[in-house]
């Protein structure tokens, strides 16, 4: 770094901490004094110089961002000292009341934007049937007339590891999310925002590798509490982004994931009296005591919650289950997806199901407590033949599944009309060929229905993969030694 570089940086420093300390500064005083008061003035001034010093460098507008503890200036991450860092910590929870992550100067704001700003985040109502604290203020500020400043969203992407190895960054964020679930179960009461922040890094790992994260939610002997949920959650964000929903919203089905089942992190008061399955059932509504706004996205959690403990916890039962059509959605989705994932596994008698059989059961006989229709954009956004499942092909290769082109991508979100109505490409991964021999990597990539030695490629019969994990991992993840060395495994 150079002279001239290292001042440019020290100053974005110094003026962003001022900018930091200011913002914090006027959200209390919105909270505390009137417009009239002069209260505003010095750090309204304050904040000003810091801002002008800030667009004097960086040429554009101003983000500022506080998201886990990190606050950033347009690309710039700040150093904070504990002080600071423990403002940055206040005003990210601040932020958030408002389903926040920063503020964004479009231009440099005038003293009374300021003031109508602040004054505004502080005292806003929203109305009762308004759907989020962060669009119903922001509406508010455009009835307003306030054009030069704005309310910067919650960042939801985080960083990926090991771009450019498939599935590097996968299992990274695979492995992260069930460590965290299975510190999160042990805490009391349970951190909501801990869940929701592994949610996120989920929902962004499913931007890139959804196929293969769906394919290790199906695989693996030890079942625990934590890799129950996190599975969950990752089949729950599927469904969401084959729906073609927001970012935010499969965050927040993923959260309900994570969550559905974590109700035994509180004591039972009276174990005598009071039976776990109630006990966890009455205790989720502890989010609801402790939440600290209520909104839908609370309830739809806690609702969840509530009804897959009272009457869908026991997957292998939920052929017998009465129907219930009044069934919250998000119920629907998670009591489905534990059922699913433990058929896939051990199915009713202890032994896997190949996910095919699964699927075309619950297509032809679905149990009475499922909507027909979430089942059908489930198993459309899964496939009856996910990521991993291990085939014979028409001319006698053996293969593995391993990519579904329309579960992948950024472009899912948001998407009209939705991916699940889209054509899709499945392609293959041949393994070893009819006489026992190796199929080099060059040649061994295939596309279902697409040109063959002798016609379409087309599959003949589903295996069972017993025996054959080395070479299923082989034809999922390209040059798996280059994935262990950046694993760190050797």
């Amino acid at each position: 770094m150079n002279v001239t570089t290292r001042d440019s940086h020290d100053k974005v420093q110094s003026a962003g901490k001022n900018l930091l300390i200011y913002v914090f500064s006027l959200l209390k005083t919105g909270e505390i004094h009137d417009l009239n008061n002069e209260a505003w003035i010095r750090p309204i001034e304050k904040l000003t110089e810091a801002l002008d010093a800030l667009i004097r460098m960086e040429r554009r507008s101003i983000s500022f961002v506080v998201h886990e503890g990190i606050a950033q200036i347009n690309s710039h991450a700040l150093w904070l000292d504990r002080g600071t860092l423990e403002q940055a910590q206040e005003l990210e929870r601040y932020l958030a009341r408002r389903e926040a992550g920063g503020v964004i100067f479009a231009e440099r704001p005038n003293e009374e934007q300021l003031k109508t700003f602040f004054f505004e985040f502080a005292r806003h109502r929203p109305a009762e049937d308004a759907e989020s604290q962060f669009q119903s203020l922001q509406y508010r500020l455009i009835e307003l007339g306030i054009s030069q400043l704005k309310l910067a969203p919650q960042p939801l992407r985080l960083e990926g590891v090991g771009q450019g190895v498939r599935g590097v960054s996968t299992l990274w964020n695979y492995s992260k999310a069930t460590a965290g679930i299975d510190e999160l179960l042990q805490r009391r009461p349970i951190e909501v925002r801990i869940a929701r922040r592994t949610a996120q890094q989920l929902v962004d790992a499913c931007a890139t590798e959804q196929d293969l994260l769906v394919a290790m939610t199906l695989t693996g002997e030890n079942w625990s509490s934590a890799r129950n949920a996190v599975d969950c959650a990752i089949l729950a964000a599927a469904f969401g982004r084959g729906l073609g929903l927001s970012a935010v919203q499969c965050s927040n089905l993923a959260t309900a994931g994570i969550l559905h089942s974590a109700g035994h992190a509180y004591p039972n008061p009276d174990p005598a009296n009071i039976s776990v399955d109630k006990a966890v059932a009455s205790f989720a509504l502890r989010q609801l005591v402790e939440g600290a706004a209520y909104n839908h996205l609370l309830v739809n959690r806690v609702s969840a919650a509530v009804e897959w403990r009272e009457t869908l916890k026991d997957e292998s039962a939920l052929n017998q289950a009465p129907k219930s059509p009044s069934a919250h959605p998000w119920s629907q989705l998670l009591g489905l997806s534990r059922y699913y994932l433990q058929q896939v596994r051990r199915g009713e008698k202890g032994k896997a199901r190949s996910p095919v059989a699964v699927g075309l059961e619950l297509l032809t006989n679905p149990p009475p407590a499922m909507d027909s229709g979430i089942i059908k954009v489930f198993l459309a956004v899964v496939g009856l033949l996910p990521v991993g499942t291990l085939v014979e092909l028409h001319n006698g290769d053996i293969a593995v599944v391993s990519d579904i082109e329309h579960l992948r991508g950024r472009n899912l979100y948001n998407q009209q009309p939705a991916p699940i109505a889209l054509a899709r490409k499945i392609f293959m991964e041949r393994l070893r060929s009819s006489d026992g021999k190796a199929i080099n990597e060059r040649q061994a990539r295939v596309e279902l229905g697409g040109d063959g030695e002798f016609g379409e490629w087309s599959i003949a019969s589903v295996l069972d993969p017993t025996g054959w994990d080395d070479l299923i991992v082989r034809g999922l993840f390209r040059r798996p030694s280059t994935i262990m060395t950046q694993l760190g495994v050797r």
